[in-house]
């Protein structure tokens, strides 16, 4: 009777295990589909009707910018944070307080000439129609001046 029950509680155990690796799995799976479908791009091939082969080499230049643009924004946020601490606690202007604001504006440039240079090399895989219009719509975003803690907008 106990090697049956042990028997039962062991198989009963097996399953919800498998149960979980399984349901973990597919999850994973299912984010990874969701990453390499893009589809924060899906307006960019339906817009400009883009063919095949551009979707193909601008999707190839949005994933190889996705690591810089994490850094860009990981920077631009610990810049920022460091600026408003040095700013709170601050009673006036120091040279470290002076450093942070010179360290949060060189931050805000690199990224914004990074993001410039990622959109002028997407443009350049369009037509002119398509290149004018792409330009025209993701422009604003990078040259967006208001900031939070954050960083621009363009980080998000």
């Amino acid at each position: 009777m106990k090697k049956g029950l042990l028997f039962l509680v062991l198989a009963i155990a097996a399953g919800v295990a498998s149960f979980y690796i399984t349901r973990t799995h597919q999850q994973s799976a299912q984010k990874e589909v969701l990453l390499d479908s893009l589809p924060e791009l899906a307006w960019l091939r339906v817009d400009l009707k883009l063919t095949d082969d551009q979707f193909a080499k601008a999707s190839a230049l949005h994933l190889a910018y996705r690591p810089t643009c994490v850094t860009m924004c990981r920077n631009i946020t610990e810049a920022q944070t460091r600026l408003d601490t040095l700013a709170r606690s601050a009673r006036g202007m120091t040279p470290e307080l002076e450093a942070a604001i010179q360290e949060a504006a060189r931050v805000h440039a690199q990224c914004r000439t990074k993001m410039l240079e990622h959109l002028y090399q997407t443009a350049a895989l369009l037509d002119d129609k398509q290149a004018a219009r792409y330009l025209e719509t993701m422009l604003p975003h990078a040259l967006d001046s208001t900031s939070t803690t954050d960083g621009p907008k363009s980080c998000h």
